[in-house]
């Protein structure tokens, strides 16, 4: 027999996910800030690297 919510325990559940998706938005957010810094100090190595070559 399936459980039956009530309005209140479907509020609360959806308010839950929604602080779960924000803070994945906020990791998620993070990761690409992370990524562009890594982009450009790859960038820099491989110039820094070609003059060498």
């Amino acid at each position: 027999m399936a459980k039956e919510f009530t309005k209140s325990d479907l509020e609360q559940i959806i308010g839950l996910q929604q602080e779960s998706l924000q803070a994945i938005q906020k990791a998620l957010a993070r990761l690409r800030h992370q990524n562009e810094r890594l982009e450009r100090s790859n960038q820099k190595l491989r110039k820094k690297i070609a003059k060498y070559e």
